[in-house]
């Protein structure tokens, strides 16, 4: 009987072994909003080589990747994780559409919304400039703290509104606009490094921070900006100030995210803006 006890907890032991082994190995979504703006954190072995649509997909050292969708995402991704040993899974997730508002501003002045040649020139210098910032790749893991507001106040403007400039239809709103007064602190919503600081022609006063593995946070219209390129800050760190450089009827903050190229809904990882 001592034997067969024996043999019954060698048994129990290893299948606990093969249990762990594959739990450790799981390929599963952390957190997050598999929506059209949203971000996925997703968990595996931190020895796995991930691959989202035949693309390499970074895995952190604690075995977190990061993925996000775009406002008008509707096709399903395919998550694919190759481990040590040989096996591989497959996680696919398919963003739930949303609904979303249209804006109308205004009393803008016609430059600014049919700017001229010149100033389409400038614009161009921007745009990549941004995208530059953006592009970068690192091995931060800001991305991975619950992100905070950078600036408390009223939200004028949401994410995926289509915009109506002076009656002109526009591209879609990728921000949050935060009504505040001049001066009023911007924090940083998560660790990161600071990557861009410039005075653009639409954005004004503009500072884009990585917080690693392709996410980033952008600050527009500015009065201030208290940091400089290459700089480490941590979450709620001032960064610079509430203005209204740049194409803007008003002090207010513009706040976006980025992964890479995708754009996404900074509510979805904020929350609710708190009440102070």
């Amino acid at each position: 009987m001592a034997i067969f006890t024996s043999f019954n907890r060698y048994i129990l032991a290893l299948a606990m072994l093969v249990l762990a082994g594959n739990a450790a190995t799981a390929l599963e979504i952390f957190s997050g909003h598999a929506s059209q703006g949203g971000m996925v954190i997703i968990k595996t072995d931190p020895l796995a080589n991930l691959t989202i649509d035949d693309q390499a997909l970074a895995v952190s050292k604690n075995g977190f990747a990061v993925i996000g969708f775009h406002r008008d995402d509707i096709a399903p991704v395919d998550v694919v994780a190759q481990y040590p040993d040989g096996r591989h899974d497959t996680l696919t997730i398919t963003p739930t559409p949303r609904e979303f508002k249209e804006q109308r501003i205004d009393g803008l002045p016609q430059n600014m919304v049919t700017p001229p040649q010149d100033v389409l020139d400038r614009i161009a210098r921007d745009r990549a400039e941004v995208s530059q910032a953006r592009a970068v790749i690192s091995d931060l893991n800001g991305w991975q703290q619950d992100f905070i507001w950078p600036s408390h106040g009223i939200i004028t403007g949401v994410y995926g509104s289509r915009r109506i400039l002076n009656g002109q239809p526009r591209a879609p709103h990728y921000g949050i606009d935060i009504a505040a007064a001049t001066g009023t602190p911007v924090k940083a919503p998560a660790d990161g490094v600071i990557t861009m600081v410039d005075d653009l022609y639409f954005t004004g006063i503009t500072i884009i921070m990585d917080h690693g593995h392709g996410i980033s946070s952008t600050f527009l219209h500015l009065n201030k900006a208290n940091i400089s390129v290459g700089m480490a800050v941590k979450q709620g760190d001032i960064i610079g100030e509430v203005g209204s450089t740049g194409r803007s009827t008003g002090a207010h903050l513009d706040w976006r995210i980025n992964w890479f190229t995708k754009r996404l809904d900074p509510a979805l990882l904020a929350g609710s803006m708190p009440n102070s």
